[in-house]
């Protein structure tokens, strides 16, 4: 379990859940602007639906849900979704958002485990800004629970903030966390984590995932949209498998 991880944190206000959820974006009132926050982040769930052609018969799973703008979309098109977070309050606040569907349940769950989900039950499975959070381990614990509650041949999609394609001479994407993270204690859970999109399509394949897509997104085209596919079980060396 990583130490003084965020989602530990107790968000009592509206203003320090949605400035946990979304960053500084939108200023230091968020909750000035959640009409506006609500219609950007479900504009960006249709395209996610039309992305990953989520269909009427899919079971859909949001892993990090967050505050639910996402999610709304995936309910208003799939069979039936999951809301899965770490954090209670961010559940609090979902549930709320979205109450007026019938189709959604909501999970929370611990690290890299998604308890209440039984094995290969999942037809997508999305991610949004939770990758960009974590390590190569968080990202292997990570991936291999996800392969568990997917369906052979269900799609994956998170994104990452690739490592691989960072200008330090163009730094709009990193310069804020890399001004927070030089005095800090390392290792805050508040910041982003970038990874090598490379490093990840050798990872994939060993856990089950066959690679579909990648699409570089954001500023300097620094968030990399992964796409994978299950096709099979990890493959997991005995001293792993015994840990994951």
């Amino acid at each position: 379990m990583p130490t003084s991880p965020w989602y530990q944190h107790s968000l009592d206000t509206v203003r320090e859940l949605l400035c946990t959820c979304i960053g500084p974006k939108w200023g230091d009132a968020p909750e000035e602007k959640i009409r506006e926050i609500r219609e950007s982040r479900y504009t960006f769930g249709k395209r996610l639906c039309r992305k990953l052609d989520i269909q009427p018969t899919d079971t859909v799973l949001d892993f990090g849900s967050g505050c639910g703008f996402v999610s709304r979309a995936f309910c208003e098109t799939a069979r039936q979704v999951h809301c899965a977070d770490l954090n209670p309050e961010f559940l609090a606040f979902t549930r709320d958002e979205l109450s007026m569907f019938d189709n959604t349940s909501f999970h929370h769950i611990s690290y890299a485990s998604i308890q209440d989900l039984p094995d290969a039950s999942i037809d997508k499975a999305v991610s949004t800004a939770v990758f960009i959070h974590f390590l190569y381990y968080d990202i292997l614990f990570n991936l291999i629970e996800l392969n568990r509650v997917l369906k052979p041949g269900a799609i994956l999609y998170f994104d990452i903030l690739d490592a691989d394609a960072i200008d330090l001479h163009n730094p709009a994407a990193i310069k804020y966390h890399i001004e927070i993270y030089k005095d800090s204690v390392r290792g805050d859970g508040f910041l982003l984590q970038p990874f090598s999109s490379t490093a990840l399509l050798k990872l994939a394949p060993q856990l089950g995932y066959e690679h579909i897509d990648t699409e570089h997104i954001g500023t300097g085209n620094s968030v990399a949209e992964i796409t994978l596919r299950k096709v099979a079980q990890p493959d997991l060396p005995d001293w792993l498998a015994a840990k994951a």
